[in-house]
């Protein structure tokens, strides 16, 4: 059996007063994408930075490829194996992108990869620009292809698309999984549901500095998600008997509602055939399939913030 890529164990990390990460356990699976979801402040961004080093370990303890960050000796062996995309990375404004991209790969001593690490990360045409001038999300896809010039084994990405524009988002998802595919392991914190679903072969939802659920996104689903519903507006619908086997209904005036028994399309069409026997026009109808924000919302009791489901409205 293979060695986790990365072990935490009990991890704990205190502020003063503040106890940002609460015994916090996981393994991830070589050439796996592993994934903390959690909303703003729930102790994400400081289990990853124990990972690779920022920070130590008030107690427990965390190994990346079988070295621990926090000792010298095996941070100089373990720097050159992992690369780290961090929620901001200050970078001189003065400097052009292929200068940043040119001066980290004699940083690692490594052949310079410019053109092909700026169009994996959609920045072909912005090489000559100066890092002042590019936009927040441009920055975080040369944070990106700087994280990658090395060809790390394991690559870390704190909340890679906040704030990014879709063409970004979709450009970064691309990357992830071509890594994936190249046999990489990624750690990958976000509080975006969709690309926690997207990516993640498997996803910790940590709240309060805590794992309070950990399986694939299917599995949490299946098992927090709740039923899928039909809701409907139909005037002089009337409920059939031969129907009631298909869930749990409501009514309030012309609007109908029906959490479904299993596969909820089966259940739409035998309430459009009951329609149109009746001779009824359905209106405004939609069918709502439990989704992984279902299962978050049920576990934590804490729905997506405002920055998260704008985001999710323009991917």
């Amino acid at each position: 059996m293979n060695e986790p890529a990365i072990a935490v164990t009990n991890l704990v990390k205190r502020f003063g007063d503040v106890t940002a990460v609460d015994g916090i356990s996981f393994d991830v699976a070589p050439g796996t994408i592993f994934g903390l979801l959690g909303r703003n402040g729930a102790g994400k961004t400081t289990t990853l930075e124990t990972c690779i080093g920022l920070t130590a370990p008030t107690s427990g303890s965390v190994r990346v490829l079988g070295l621990d960050p926090t000792r010298r000796g095996d941070f100089a062996q373990l720097k050159r194996r992992i690369g780290v995309q961090l929620q901001a990375t200050s970078l001189p404004e003065k400097a052009k992108a292929a200068e940043i991209l040119d001066l980290y790969a004699a940083y690692y001593g490594v052949r310079p990869r410019t053109a092909e690490l700026a169009e994996r990360v959609g920045l072909e045409d912005k090489l000559d620009r100066f890092v002042g001038k590019m936009s927040g999300g441009e920055q975080q896809r040369l944070a990106l292809a700087i994280a990658l010039l090395h060809d790390p084994d394991v690559v870390f990405l704190d909340e890679p698309t906040a704030g990014m524009d879709a063409f970004g988002r979709r450009i970064l998802w691309a990357e992830v999984e071509r890594l994936k595919a190249a046999g990489k392991t990624l750690v990958l914190t976000t509080h975006y549901i969709e690309e926690a679903e997207r990516l993640c072969d498997e996803i910790c939802i940590v709240q309060a500095g805590r794992i309070v659920a950990r399986d694939t996104a299917p599995a949490l689903v299946a098992a927090h998600g709740g039923d899928a519903f039909i809701d409907f507006a139909a005037r002089g619908f009337a409920l059939d008997p031969s129907l009631d086997v298909l869930g749990r209904w409501t009514q309030k005036g012309e609007r109908w509602q029906v959490f479904v028994h299993g596969e909820p399309g089966r259940a739409l069409g035998a309430i459009v055939a009951h329609a149109n026997a009746l001779d009824v026009a359905i209106d405004d109808l939609d069918l709502h399939r439990p989704g992984l924000e279902d299962a978050f919302i049920a576990i934590t009791g804490e729905a997506l913030d405002d920055e998260a489901a704008s985001a999710k409205a323009a991917a």
